[in-house]
């Protein structure tokens, strides 16, 4: 164990090491760098030996420092709309928190469903739905969903490293993740990921378009997720049913009556997805607004925040998602996604549309093994516009199966909210990872089978 350590220093360092001498060197005189570079950070992320913000910073240092790109596209994602809209999203996620707007409405679902798991299950699907409309952020949706959830575990007396607290752990991250693609508003990284694919085309998405591509086959796409809680589960039953209600009624006792400030959090929600709704008429972007409501709860006359909360926000972490984007940024400046375009251009000459979105589907479920689904998005979403239009295929089908593939995941350091329900530790990976390797299959099945079709239906396939 004392050279575990070492051992993967020793890969992180070598790895990249290789990729710069190996890599092609016909793409542009930075690629090998950038190849090195890029590996050398992914490694680091998979090990865990630094800092995973620490690593984001570093890697765009060096980019800089050693020529890769200039500083202007290397820190080109600030000037983008997801690290403010990841900003706003945390504030918003603190507001829920402290008001106890977001777990009151969990709670009621739940409350509404009964005490069997099945009955929890579908109160956790439900929540999930009305949590996603009002709370744009995954990993805050995580943390409220996992404090429920780690809490029936403590009540019921559940056995930690059991199969059925994996099974209640794993239903609540379901239930805060599966729907991120639910609408256009509740996932951090889709509004500029449509920004960045669509750049040069005639086309645009907004959040009735949107809704048209996504919402129906995303409610299917979410309810295989949660479905995928009973391979974890197995035989196992819930204990003392009756202690599931009495658990739920005392927490909902402890929250009290409605408050003041959830009603004026609540409002100020409503603002930020009317802003998304009503975009197409008014022409005011969205993203912006939804800043501008959301500091309104440091306001005096709103008084859902206190201006010193404001200090322990964890805003370090918008470093984390900038330099995850420089991936995507410095890999289109050295010829990264234009090599990978050719590439696949020249695998799929021939293939049918479908087959090419299922190809999507697949690089996205290989890539997120390699990079952060931030990452993942920033490197990939420019070429998947590129790849569309080469292969004359609307990339929106493309772009969204991408994403199909990037929300499965087997190894916590793939995300950073999956990542976060190892902290409760009430989940086990090995009773986890056979349920989701069977999620990765039953999503190619629904991608066949329902998105497909339905997206030929559409006529945007």
């Amino acid at each position: 164990m004392f050279a575990l350590p070492y051992i993967k220093w020793g890969l992180t360092a070598l790895i990249p090491l290789l990729l710069y001498f190996f890599a092609p060197q016909n793409i542009s005189p930075e690629f090998p760098l950038y190849m090195a570079f890029t590996s050398a950070a992914i490694l680091a992320w998979a090990f865990n030996i630094f800092p995973a913000v620490g690593v984001a910073a570093m890697l765009a240092f060096a980019y800089v420092l050693f020529g890769v790109a200039d500083a202007e596209t290397v820190f080109g994602p600030w000037a983008t709309v997801l690290p403010w809209l990841s900003f706003a999203a945390v504030i918003i996620g603190d507001a829920m928190e402290e008001s106890n707007l977001a777990k009151r409405l969990a709670l009621f679902c739940l409350k509404s469903t009964g005490g069997s798991f099945t009955g929890l299950t579908l109160g956790f699907f439900i929540a999930g739905l009305v949590l996603v409309v009002i709370l744009p952020s995954i990993l805050a949706r995580c943390v409220i969903f996992c404090a429920i959830a780690s809490g029936i575990i403590q009540a019921l007396d559940i056995d930690p490293k059991s199969k059925m607290s994996s099974a209640l752990i794993l239903t609540a991250f379901f239930a805060a993740a599966a729907p991120q693609f639910m609408f256009l508003h509740s996932s951090e990284s889709f509004i500029w990921a449509f920004d960045i694919m669509l750049k040069g085309t005639d086309k645009s998405v907004d959040f009735w378009d949107y809704c048209y591509h996504g919402t129906l086959i995303n409610i299917v796409y979410y309810a295989v997720s949660m479905g995928c809680v009973y391979f974890v589960k197995g035989k196992e039953q819930l204990p003392m049913s009756d202690g599931l209600k009495r658990f739920i009624d005392e927490s909902r006792t402890e929250l009290g009556p409605l408050s003041g400030k959830e009603i004026k959090l609540f409002g100020i929600v409503l603002c930020i997805i009317a802003g998304f709704m009503l975009q197409p008429w008014t022409g005011v972007d969205p993203v912006y607004l939804f800043c501008i409501f959301a500091l309104c709860c440091y306001l005096p006359c709103f008084d859902i925040l206190k201006a010193e909360s404001f200090n322990k926000l964890n805003i370090v972490f918008l470093v984390f998602v900038a330099g995850c984007m420089a991936i995507g940024f410095v890999g289109g400046a050295v010829g990264a996604n234009k090599w990978a375009v050719g590439e696949l251009v020249t695998m799929l000459q021939g293939a049918s549309s479908a087959m090419s979105v299922f190809f999507a589907y697949v690089a996205g479920v290989v890539v997120n093994f390699l990079l952060t689904p931030f990452a993942a998005t920033a490197a990939f979403t420019p070429a998947i516009g590129e790849l569309g239009t080469a292969l004359g295929v609307n990339p929106l089908p493309l772009f969204y199966a991408l994403n199909f593939g990037l929300d499965q995941y087997l190894f916590p350091y793939e995300a950073v909210y999956f990542l976060y329900i190892f902290i409760t530790e009430k989940v086990t990976l090995r009773h986890i990872v056979p349920a989701l390797a069977i999620r990765i299959v039953l999503t190619a099945v629904f991608l066949v089978l329902v998105a497909i079709p339905y997206w030929k239906c559409i006529d945007i396939l």
